[in-house]
This record gives structure tokens, sequence and C-alpha cells, in this order.
């Protein structure tokens, strides 16, 4: 990828919403050149899609936590397909270590978190930890020009 494909990538990431006119005036491309590099980025799976960002407390879910969780031995199919049953999890990391997932959840009450995490009680061992606050999200990867032909 070049240095315009990554400048292209980080323009999408602050604003997805971007025309490709505007978005070619960024990098100095015209709005057809900038449209055609954004497909060919996302046919090469470098994008994986386009969403909104949520602010949670404002739609009902104030409380956010890391669950670290430690699946009992046997149970980690069982285990997985029932955290994608789940409405509160956000995100589930499979992680090095001795707790080898790491869930990020959002609820409406300590006592939803407290009643999720002792459904989870049958398949693994949990450590939460509730988020205060998130002084850093980083969400935006900013590149330099890599060898990656797109």
């Amino acid at each position: 990828m070049d240095t315009i494909s990554w400048k292209i990538i980080e323009i999408l990431q602050q604003n997805a919403r971007i025309s490709f006119a505007d978005l070619g005036k960024a990098v100095h491309l015209s709005a057809p050149a900038v449209a055609e590099r954004v497909k060919k980025l996302e046919e090469a799976g470098v994008i994986t899609g386009y969403r909104a960002n949520i602010d949670l407390e404002k739609v009902g879910y104030p409380i956010n936590a890391m669950v670290q969780v430690r699946v009992f031995i046997g149970k980690e199919a069982e285990f997985v397909k029932f955290t994608k049953t789940r409405q509160e999890v956000l995100k589930c990391y499979n992680v090095t270590g001795e707790k080898a997932y790491m869930l990020k959840v959002a609820v409406q009450s300590m006592s939803q978190l407290d009643a999720m995490l002792e459904d989870f009680s049958t398949l693994s061992e949990t450590n939460s930890m509730i988020i205060l606050s998130t002084p850093i999200d980083a969400s935006i990867i900013k590149g330099k020009e890599k060898s990656l032909k797109i």
C-alpha cells in the first residue's frame, strides 16, 4: 500500500461517511480515482466494513466492563457458542495467558452484570473489571507505506 492508500484509510476511520469528492480533495485525487482505490481496499479485505460509533451510556448501557475468562477444561466450544448468544458481549478476544478469553460487555445495571456472570459460571471462572473511563481510544491506525499490492 502506498502513502495515498494509507491516508484514505486514516480519513475513513475518522469519518466513514465522507464523500468520494471530499476524500479525493484530501488526498489530491479525483472522486472516481479515490472510489476505485476504496473499492480495491474493500476487495482486498483491508476495509472490512463501516459502522456508527454509539455512546453506550446514552442508549441505556451505562456499565461497561472487561471480563477475564478461564474456561473450564472441555468447555471451550460450548463457551464460544454460548458467548455468541449473549447480547451483553460487545467483543470477545481469545488471548494468551491463564485467562484464555477477554470479553468487553455493556449492561444496564450491576444486577444485569451479576446475572450474566452467574450464567457464565457453569462454563468458566471470571474476573470482571468495570471500565471507569477511556483516556485513550486509539481505534485509528496510522500506517506507513507497505509492500502490500492493492
